[in-house]
């Protein structure tokens, strides 16, 4: 996975062919279960390589929240800031970005709690894989997510070469408005991934193992009233510290995640460059 490269080019002639400006959620999104290829129980290992097209891989993990309050945030990243992510950080000298896309709901109530894409590189496979994704548009009244599943398959179920080779982290990013589980029960393990063995994890621990091979940070995007007050945002501060970052605007998130990968990125590699996004856009 992770061939071919991304060009503005190839996906605004992706959008006109799609229409993606004249259909609705729904006709875009058109899952109404979880698509094989995106079932955890199949994933060993999701690769994220370097070849000669992309000698020096930087490997980018996204999970997306699809429950029923921020079916929203796929969409606007189909419809319009798919560029801001990938393009943004190929401006920024960062050449060679593999971005795999997850799926994320609650894994009390869901019955597609987690959906696994495959890192990719070029606008048509970064949109096959985005646009399989079934918004469950699920979630109970518990007031948190499973958002530590992503932990859980990034920790055990990737392997990167921007890391195994060079030492440099790769980049993981959940989104949401609500707070975390807080733990994952041994049972839950098993029942949705491929492990057979398993012990109960708490969400720290998970992060703390996930952290070994990924900057990880959590986007909290307050799109309204409720989802702005100290409830809904639970302990992710406690959790992240610094890399728990409140959006206000969910317009802004692609290009925050850029920004995001970039500071990180010129920081590990002694890279004085101060650029922003806002400048390339």
């Amino acid at each position: 996975m992770g061939s071919g490269r991304f060009s503005y080019e190839s996906y605004t002639r992706l959008r006109t062919v799609k229409s993606y400006d004249n259909k609705s959620r729904e006709e875009i999104f058109t899952a109404r279960a979880i698509d094989p290829e995106m079932d955890p129980k199949t994933v060993i290992k999701r690769e994220s390589r370097d070849s000669e097209e992309h000698p020096e891989s930087l490997s980018i993990i996204v999970g997306l929240d699809v429950t029923g309050s921020m079916g929203f945030i796929p969409e606007d990243i189909v419809k319009n800031t798919l560029p801001d992510l990938v393009g943004s950080l190929m401006e920024a000298g960062i050449q060679h970005p593999q971005v795999l896309f997850l799926g994320i709901g609650d894994f009390i109530y869901d019955r597609a709690p987690l959906q696994v894409g495959q890192f990719e590189s070029s606008a048509e496979l970064l949109d096959r894989w985005l646009t399989k994704v079934y918004l469950e548009g699920g979630g109970g009244g518990n007031n948190a997510e499973g958002y530590n599943l992503a932990h859980l398959i990034a920790a055990r179920h990737t392997s990167i070469d921007c890391w195994e080779k060079r030492q440099q982290k790769g980049f993981l990013f959940t989104i949401g408005d609500e707070p975390c589980l807080a733990n994952i029960p041994a049972d839950v393990i098993k029942r949705i991934t491929s492990e057979t063995e398993a012990r109960t994890i708490s969400t720290a621990d998970i992060i703390r193992e996930a952290s070994k091979m990924y900057e990880v940070f959590h986007l909290h995007v307050e799109h309204d009233a409720y989802s702005a007050t100290d409830m809904r945002k639970g302990v992710w501060k406690e959790l992240l510290g610094e890399r728990f970052i409140v959006v206000k605007d969910y317009k802004q998130i692609a290009k925050q995640i850029a920004q995001l990968v970039i500071s990180q990125f010129n920081k590990k590699n002694n890279n004085t460059d101060n650029i922003t996004v806002e400048d390339m856009l």
